[in-house]
């Protein structure tokens, strides 16, 4: 195997934050080379991707945030985080769903022998989900896949998936639980497992495997994406979306009346202290 280049490839990115919650403005380019070249490093990082759901869920579980804090990378998986950023001044976000993500990263990977593994989804969906990446992507090196438990993460015997992985010596662990469980399983994992990178990917391998139909990329990219996948699950996902996102448009209202108060009050201040010298 050709020697991966180390650094974190995001050195020069600073983490902004969206609702308290952590997110880095990248493009899709940077969020793949960040991940190619710290699969060459020491075992135990890991990679979320943060959208209106968990930025919303985060704002009741200091675990998630904390998980997410410790990421990392914590990649913009949402047109609302890349146009907040976008218009914070990060011109070049992108957003970067993970049925994106996981052929991206696969395509770079051949460049230096990046190995993969699969965990997560029902059983058989992460086994088709590795075989139709090996057909968009010959040449990539799909090493193991496993399924979890149907059990709380906390009550998941872990033996068999560290041996499978000790084994495989997989650089990439793609994590497919859903959030916010990827996420905090990510966190309590990473320095156990001895992985280079762990990416929470949510329901990409069903999209990837073909058992869920994924949105158009033209969909995805204009903000709609959401209104596509309430349309295929609205008895699962109506409250994520109709709920959650009007709960992230109020919280972002909230915010910018107190910020204009906070600024307000500032200005009456200074006035005020002007008038008096």
């Amino acid at each position: 195997m050709r020697v991966v280049p180390k650094g974190n490839g995001i050195e020069s990115i600073e983490v902004e934050h969206i609702l308290g919650h952590p997110v880095h403005p990248v493009s899709k380019a940077q969020a793949v080379e960040a991940v190619v070249r710290r699969a060459g490093g020491q075992p135990g990082a890991y990679v979320c991707l943060t959208n209106t759901h968990t930025t919303v869920e985060s704002q009741g579980s200091p675990a998630l945030r904390a998980a997410v804090e410790d990421a990392y990378l914590s990649v913009p998986d949402g047109m609302p985080l890349a146009w907040i950023l976008r218009r914070r001044g990060h011109p070049r976000t992108e957003k970067v769903t993970g049925i994106e993500y996981i052929p991206l990263v696969a395509w770079r990977g051949l460049d230096v022998g990046l190995r993969h593994f699969f965990y997560g989804g029902a059983p058989g969906v992460a086994v088709r989900a590795a075989s139709h990446l090996e057909e968009l992507v010959p040449g990539v090196q799909v090493v193991g896949v496993g399924s979890p438990p149907f059990a709380e993460t906390h009550g998941w015997a872990t033996d068999d998936l560290e041996e499978e992985l000790h084994r495989t010596k997989p650089h990439v662990l793609w994590v497919g639980l859903g959030a916010p469980k990827q996420e905090l399983w990510m966190a309590r994992m990473a320095g156990e497992l001895g992985i280079p990178v762990m990416i929470g990917v949510g329901a990409a391998f069903d999209y990837l495997a073909g058992t869920k139909p994924a949105a158009p990329a033209l969909l995805r990219h204009a903000g709609f994406e959401w209104l596509f996948r309430l349309a295929v699950e609205p008895r699962r996902l109506w409250r994520r979306y109709l709920i959650g996102n009007t709960t992230f448009l109020w919280l972002l209202a909230r915010e910018r009346l107190i910020g204009l108060s906070h600024h307000r009050r500032g200005n009456d201040l200074r006035g005020h202290g002007d008038g008096t010298r």
